[in-house]
């Protein structure tokens, strides 16, 4: 089936049916292209869009949910709802959470540490200090909150898939608790869910993901194929290869966060501040979820201290120069934030960075340093210890997260990676690149790769020994297919984009979408239609 074929056969099937997106924060801007592309589906498909949301969020979707749309209000998530008094609910919840992990092969301990920012906080409480909301301290005073909640949520999203039957989910990710929850219950019930992405290869475009991972996998599958039949490669992505390479740079997304939190000032800071304590003053007569508001004056002492702390750490992190990087022999590893879906989701085996970096410097060969580059979003949070212990740790260096990562990986004799960007910009310089989980380049089929930990040791040693690149041609061709692969395959992320957004989802839809709405599963009695009110 060509995509001619596969875009009538999604349309066709999608004709008239019901999307149930779970949506970030109507503020977030990220928010107004998801709607501008669940708005264009609408047109093209004539689809009823159901919302996941909480009821403080109602106003700002009401249009992308009308005419027929319903809106699924999340509970609040430490208040106990009515169900879990019956016994038998809470059996039958139980009972449909565990047909549920086998069905997604995902055990929920895995979905509470994606969430590491929220219910999944003690994973990285150790590590880095974010703020400690109600529902943080909670979960961190009692282990065993996070899975009451997990359930609450699943409760929550099963009954809202029965309601709708939708015959798609769709939403930015599938990480936080609701967002995850909703996954979970609607994998048990075969309902396809797509996640909505940033390229991280191409600056300003998005992509559809079905993959539970959310990569780009029709990208890497046309890579791949693109290097086994060693394919052509576009002017635009040798111009892309060659433009990195004399000015290198980020991706357009993650370059505009730098910027904005460079700009963002001391007084800046305190008036979005103040902007936020207003939104939440306003949300608190719309029933907010107050497990999820700071208290009065931590967010300010957390910044105040953040100052402090940028101060005091100084003292561990080194910076040098070209000149001196040149005459060093060293293996570099770029540290992620705390905590990041690229960890917890991606390379869950590698998402405590602490031991990564212990088992490293444990396998460095005589002569070699291993620099250590902080990520600008840990600096000034991390509790003092942490980069005492790291730089205890013998020929660790730490590396300043402002200075510039280019310079390091130009000179790196390897570069170290789970999944990170820094293994595509070594890849892109030419370096030597191990890579120690699944990434969003391995299309390339460059650099050397293992996954198991009890091979890195012969692993570093033997790309070590061999030259950075073999023949100069051949790698840069296999870059180029990776970038033409994902320029296939992704979609401008703004308003203009809308269109091509509705071509590309029908293309990633056209392997999984159900032909017909399944049976409910046994025990599931379908709820009544729930009113738009």
């Amino acid at each position: 089936m060509d995509q001619h074929d596969a875009q009538a056969t999604v349309s066709a099937m999608m004709r008239g049916s019901r999307i149930l997106a779970a949506l970030p924060p109507s503020n977030k801007e990220r928010t107004q292209s998801i709607i501008d592309f669940l708005e264009a589906a609408k047109a093209r498909w004539e689809v009823t869009v159901d919302i996941v949301c909480p009821k403080t969020d109602r106003q700002g979707f009401e249009r992308l949910a009308a005419p027929a749309g319903r809106f699924f209000f999340v509970p609040h998530v430490l208040a106990t709802q009515a169900w879990e008094f019956d016994p038998d609910q809470v059996a039958a919840t139980e009972r449909r959470i565990r047909e549920a992990e086998h069905a997604a092969r995902l055990p929920m301990g895995m979905l509470i540490l994606g969430a590491a920012h929220g219910i999944g906080r003690a994973f990285s409480a150790p590590v880095r200090r974010l703020r400690r909301y109600t529902l943080v301290r909670r979960v961190l005073k009692d282990n065993t909150e996070p899975f009451r909640i997990m359930r609450r949520l699943f409760h929550f999203a099963d009954e809202a898939l029965a309601a709708s039957n939708p015959e798609l989910v769709c939403a930015f990710e599938y990480v936080t608790a609701l967002n995850a929850a909703v996954w979970l219950a609607a994998t048990q019930r075969g309902i396809p869910c797509v996640a909505l992405r940033y390229s991280k290869l191409q600056s300003g475009r998005a992509f559809w993901s079905i993959d539970r991972k959310m990569r780009n996998a029709p990208a890497l599958d046309i890579a791949a194929a693109k290097q086994e039949a060693l394919g052509p490669v576009s002017d635009a992505a040798r111009a892309q290869i060659k433009g990195f390479r004399e000015r290198p740079a980020p991706v357009q997304y993650i370059a505009s966060r730098w910027q904005y939190r460079a700009e963002r000032g001391f007084l800046k800071w305190h008036w979005q501040y103040a902007r936020a304590m207003l939104h939440e003053a306003r949300g608190r007569s719309k029933d907010q979820d107050l497990a999820l508001r700071e208290q009065f004056g931590s967010r300010p002492f957390l910044y105040y201290r953040s100052l402090l702390m940028t101060e005091r750490h100084r003292r561990f992190l080194n910076t040098f120069d070209e000149g001196t990087l040149a005459d060093m022999r060293y293996v570099y590893f770029a540290m992620h934030k705390e905590a990041e879906l690229a960890q917890t989701v991606q390379a869950t085996q590698w998402y405590e960075q602490r031991q990564t970096i212990r088992v490293l410097a444990s396998l460095l060969p005589f002569g070699y340093r291993l620099l250590i580059r902080e990520h600008r979003m840990n600096y000034g949070h991390r509790p003092t210890r942490i980069y005492r212990q790291l730089s205890n740790i013998p020929n660790v260096v730490l590396i300043n997260p402002f200075d510039s990562q280019f310079k390091y990986l130009r000179h790196a004799d390897l570069v170290v990676t789970e999944n990170g960007t820094s293994g595509w910009e070594g890849l892109l310089l030419g370096r030597r690149v191990l890579l120690l989980a699944d990434t969003f380049y391995d299309g390339t089929g460059a650099g050397a790769r293992t996954t198991d930990p009890d091979l890195l040791n012969a692993a570093i040693l033997a790309a070590l020994a061999k030259p950075a690149v073999d023949d100069h041609d051949t790698h840069e061709q296999s870059l180029a297919r990776m970038i033409d692969a994902e320029l296939e395959t992704t979609f401008p992320f703004d308003p203009d984009g809308a269109e091509a957004s509705i071509d590309r989802l029908a293309l990633t839809l056209a392997p999984v979408l159900r032909p017909s709405s399944p049976p409910m599963p046994a025990g599931v009695v379908p709820r009544p239609p729930c009113p738009a009110s």
